[in-house]
């Protein structure tokens, strides 16, 4: 266990010496445990760069399956200590969506100022597959396909959207048609972009493909390229932050809603600080539907 604690180690942070750092053991101790252990295997775990480390093949398998060690630490903790806030700890985040879930990121560190929170901003699919790859331990996106290894949380919901210019011809509209928006020059995100995943399924639904010239990577992109007349944008309502430059429109046909979940792996649960962000975001879903139902 102690050279799987200091091969998982330098894994996660990157090099022997903060490896050693966080298990305050000497940078010698590290290099050693990890020397005995690639001896049992009779192959390198790692690639030694000068000021950082890379996981083999072989050494990446060790760890997606080692790296489940340090769970079973944390979650023995905290069934003997039920009551257990999360300390000094790093949580780490995959998001998907800033303005969701911004606000409920801030008032988790809000209560656990001690935990320190890495938050990765990706695409849905990025999101996924770090949440599974153990990479990170909550997921903030739309999980729209069950996996029987997460579990999610529905935290908030809304509708695909046109992005235009205040002088392009359609945006004295209250809406717009696919068939209006199949005509015009279109901004389009990369095929991992959930986003552009939406927008290509309604545009198939009416046999109208999304087709345009325009490629980026992200909203304020997106936002410049149409302020600039370079096209149409899109966006899930609530994703896009006001812009007196542009005007927003409902597409008529976008009438199916986008949920965006918090998700986590099912058997992490009850670990402190999963456990912790699980109960606050269930404790703001349900804040916000007391809301509505006063309304």
């Amino acid at each position: 266990m102690a050279e799987i604690r200091a091969f998982n180690a330098t894994l996660q942070t990157g090099n022997f010496t903060r490896a050693a750092a966080l298990l305050s053991v000497s940078q010698p101790a590290i290099t050693a445990q990890i020397r005995k252990l690639e001896s049992r295997f009779m192959s390198p775990l790692l690639e030694r760069f000068s000021k950082s480390v890379r996981a083999t093949e072989l050494g990446h398998q060790l760890y997606q399956i080692t790296r489940q060690y340090h769970d079973l630490e944390a979650a023995i903790d905290a069934l003997s200590n039920p009551t257990l806030a999360p300390g000094k700890m790093t949580l780490q985040v995959a998001n998907a969506s800033s303005l969701i879930f911004m606000p409920l990121i801030a008032e988790f560190s809000r209560r656990f100022p001690l935990t320190t929170l890495k938050i990765r901003s990706v695409t849905t699919s990025e999101c996924r597959q770090l949440l599974l790859n153990r990479e990170v331990d909550i997921g903030l996106f739309p999980l729209m396909n069950d996996n029987s290894e997460l579990s999610r949380l529905a935290f908030s919901s809304h509708r695909l959207v046109a992005v235009l210019r205040l002088d392009h011809p359609l945006a004295h509209k209250s809406a717009v048609s696919v068939r209006e928006l199949a005509a015009e020059p279109l901004i389009i995100y990369k095929p991992e972009a959930y986003t552009q995943q939406t927008l290509e399924q309604l545009f198939g639904r009416h046999q109208l493909t999304v087709s345009g010239n325009v490629v980026v990577d992200g909203r304020l992109d997106m936002s410049e390229a149409v302020y600039h007349g370079l096209g149409v944008g899109f966006a899930l309502e609530q994703d896009f932050s006001s812009d007196s430059r542009l005007k927003v429109l409902p597409v008529t046909e976008a009438t199916d809603d986008v949920i965006e979940h918090v998700v986590w792996m099912k058997n992490r649960r009850n670990l402190p600080g999963i456990r912790d962000f699980i109960h606050l975001a269930i404790e703001q879903r349900c804040g916000a539907l007391s809301e509505l139902s006063e309304l």
